[in-house]
């Protein structure tokens, strides 16, 4: 084997791997981009869920949810002031 067709097999050789590793990343980035869809589409079904039982307790009990929101409201500035 001569070297002119050693080079011509190791240039052969490194577009192969240059077109089987581009190929990879594809893959890669194709299946990433999908488990951020169906993570997107899960969190959006929860937070939907959550809504509606948030919704739900509110038509139900509104007293409840008025003394519930001032709670959470008097914990956010109990915090805030220990922080400032």
């Amino acid at each position: 084997m001569d070297g002119a067709q050693l080079k011509e097999d190791v240039q052969q050789a490194t577009r192969t791997i240059q077109d089987k590793l581009a190929e990879g990343i594809g893959k890669v980035q194709e299946r990433m981009e999908q488990g951020v869809r169906r993570s997107g589409d899960q969190t959006r079904s929860a937070l939907n869920s959550l809504n509606d039982q948030f919704g739900e307790l509110v038509h139900e009990s509104p007293l409840i949810a008025i003394g519930g929101a001032f709670a959470v409201g008097y914990l956010i500035a109990k915090v805030a002031r220990a922080f400032k």
